[in-house]
């Protein structure tokens, strides 16, 4: 990792295999088919490629809504896309402060975290444009649901419980 602020090719690679296995246990959590994926597909990002637009100071990532019109979502064929961007800075500097997890570990939180949005936006109709309150109260169930599905992972446990007492808008 770089103290720049940007995600390393090697970081980016760390962070797809947490993708990667966020995505089987979100899978597993919502007994969801193999096809999920496929059929709501997601993309990621992280601040170089999005630059200061999307960016959130008090946050590791957010989700972005991408419409079929963009070119992004035309490419794969979807109704409309959620990407993840994730806050290469704001990632960096936790990982700065502790020495108790890595990028693995804390990515693997952070993406199954959007990951369970996702599903809840896609599978389970929560709105996507709802007001303060709601979202509030959303970031509690999902904090909840992350907190479920990563149960027993010891590095995890630890950016849980770290993370619990954070405002609502850790995501």
């Amino acid at each position: 990792m770089r103290a720049v602020g940007y995600f390393t090719p090697s970081d980016r690679a760390t962070l797809q295999r947490a993708a990667h296995l966020a995505e089987g246990l979100t899978q597993r959590f919502f007994n969801l088919d193999r096809g999920v994926w496929m059929r709501n597909p997601y993309a990621l990002f992280t601040r170089r490629e999005v630059g200061k637009t999307l960016f959130h100071d008090d946050a590791f990532a957010n989700i972005v809504r991408i419409e079929a019109s963009h070119p992004v979502a035309r490419n794969l064929r979807a109704k409309s896309l959620y990407g993840i961007v994730l806050h290469d800075p704001n990632i960096l500097l936790a990982l700065l402060r502790s020495s108790r997890h890595d990028l693995w570990a804390l990515g693997l939180f952070i993406l199954t975290h959007e990951l369970i949005h996702i599903v809840r936006f896609r599978e389970f109709n929560v709105d996507f444009f709802a007001s303060s309150v709601e979202r509030d109260e959303e970031e509690r169930v999902v904090h909840s649901m992350t907190r479920e599905i990563l149960a027993g992972i010891s590095p995890i446990d630890h950016i849980i419980d770290l993370y619990n007492c954070q405002s609502p808008d850790t995501n």
